[in-house]
């Protein structure tokens, strides 16, 4: 019992998701915004790879050529579940997952819930590996064949996340090692994974877990660990997005915070129970390769690969939403109240097609500036925000914003301020609810009380109420996109937007 002589799993996770760059966040926004444009559709190899061909010319943010676009996406699929394919009257379909649309596709998108949520559904044995064939056949990749054969013949249940953070659990409670001060290295992670008293069920009891890390001496290891260890460490940056660890050259550490919030994931992860159980079957059994085959070609995987699936309470626990009710302050009493300073970030010029999505946990103390930075990461608030800034400076405007402004221009020294919102029918109060707080917020945080106001929306309002609310009793201008390149507005503010230089 314990180490193998050689080891059984040799690898982390696959190397076609590069994460390590700090773009890589606006990079999965826009590799989930093509798929969403495909959600339902025929599974089609080369329309995919021209789509995706586009990034490559226009994006700062594409991580590859484009003919190395068809291992991304299909890398995307099985390994981080942005989609699955699916077999439905003899076609192949595809479906972007509902993790994806709620994290990565939704008006506030959020990489890291969405990496801590997959990630924390990981596993192995697991049922990747699968080639679709426009015939309606499918493949099964030999390496993964025999690779997932050989983990169920050794009895093989890892998750590798839950794994780690299990082992942080064992560490601080049982040790009393401060979270700052935990540090678990590479070569103990391999081992463990590879260690028959810890990698046959997807939650090894904590306190084994804790006295078998104390037996690793650091100076004694079995050989293949110096062999293979390079090749098995090289793609733990995935974990960094979750926003639960750091990488250093050894090994990880804890990312600590303020308010104990990443504690309270890895407690969450470390206590989970869900798993891809398209194996169980498969344990103990002679014809193990035909029952691996006829797994890895189903739909199981890509089923099970969606964080949305999981309960409520469960993925509540794993995610970071900001609460309406972290962004009201305290109520003070009627009458003048005498005001420090106000720190308000500086204007300065548009910067088109930008990253803006990813935020590390914590980094940003402020939920309401996480809520805002999350929401200028929605891929169609850039594109209507990009349109906008481009119609005003092919007029010679100059066309600034910050942290919060989405835009701010002076036409002919009259200040104006536009917010613009992406929405559908079913959010455009909420969403118009939140435009006229945070317009009359930087009106006067700006010091521009004389500031035209506008919001700027994807979809026209369909009650007529709230267009007759914002003109005449908020006193706001609103106008929406009829389609790719230009706006509509009420007939009321139509000269007024006219002379801005937003409609023609």
């Amino acid at each position: 019992m314990g180490l193998p002589h050689e080891p059984i799993l040799k690898k982390f996770f696959v190397n076609k998701i590069e994460s390590s760059r700090s773009e890589w966040g606006d990079y999965l926004l826009e590799i989930a915004d093509i798929f969403s444009t495909f959600d339902g559709e025929n599974f089609d190899r080369e329309l995919l790879a021209e789509r995706f061909s586009t990034i490559s010319g226009r994006s700062p943010y594409a991580l590859r050529d484009v003919s190395n676009f068809r291992d991304e996406f299909g890398a995307y699929g099985t390994y981080l579940g942005v989609f699955r394919v699916e077999r439905i009257d003899g076609n192949w379909k595809i479906f972007l997952s509902n993790a994806a649309k709620h994290f990565l596709c939704s008006i506030e998108p959020d990489v890291e819930s969405f990496c801590r949520a997959q990630m924390a559904l990981f596993q192995y044995p697991n049922g990747a590996g699968a080639v679709q064939h426009g015939s309606g056949t499918t493949r099964v990749q030999e390496n993964v064949h025999t690779d997932t054969i050989r983990e169920i013949e050794n009895w093989v249940r890892v998750n590798p996340l839950r794994l780690l953070c299990r082992c942080v659990i064992g560490l601080h409670k049982l040790k009393k090692i401060p979270l700052t001060e935990i540090h678990i290295s590479y070569k103990d992670i391999f081992m463990l994974m590879n260690d028959d008293r810890i990698n046959t069920t997807f939650s090894p009891d904590i306190e084994v877990l804790t006295n078998v890390l104390d037996e690793y001496s650091p100076n004694d290891s079995p050989m293949w660990v110096g062999t293979h260890l390079g090749k098995f460490k090289r793609n733990f940056h995935i974990f960094e997005r979750t926003g639960l660890f750091n990488r250093n050259k050894r090994g990880l550490t804890v990312h600590t915070d303020k308010d104990g919030k990443v504690y309270r994931y890895i407690s969450a992860i470390s206590e989970m129970i869900t798993n891809f159980n398209g194996f169980e079957g498969c344990y103990g059994r002679t014809n193990v390769a035909d029952n691996v085959n006829d797994v890895i070609s189903s739909s199981a995987w890509g089923e099970y690969y969606d964080a949305l699936t999981l309960p409520m309470q469960i993925l509540s626990k794993l995610s970071d939403e900001v609460n309406d009710v972290d962004l009201v302050s305290s109520s003070a009493t009627i009458g003048r109240v005498m005001l420090n300073e106000q720190i308000f970030p500086e204007m300065r010029d548009f910067q088109a097609n930008q990253p803006r999505a990813f935020i590390q946990c914590e980094n940003i103390a402020d939920p309401y500036e996480i809520m805002i930075r999350r929401e200028k990461a929605n891929r169609e608030h850039a594109r209507i925000l990009n349109m906008l800034a481009s119609t005003l400076r092919f007029r010679g405007y100059s066309v600034s914003e910050n942290t919060f402004v989405d835009l701010f221009v002076k036409i002919k020294e009259q200040p104006v301020i536009f917010e613009v919102k992406s929405n559908r029918h079913h959010n455009v109060l909420s969403q118009i609810r939140k435009a006229i707080a945070q317009l009359y917020e930087y009106r006067y945080r700006m010091k521009q009380l004389s500031a035209i106001l506008c919001i700027v929306l994807q979809q026209k309002p369909t009650q007529e109420w709230i267009i007759d609310y914002l003109l005449n009793d908020r006193e706001i201008f609103v106008c929406w996109l009829v389609d790719d390149t230009r706006l509509e507005c009420p007939p009321q503010c139509y000269a007024e937007l006219v002379h801005i230089g937003i409609l023609e």
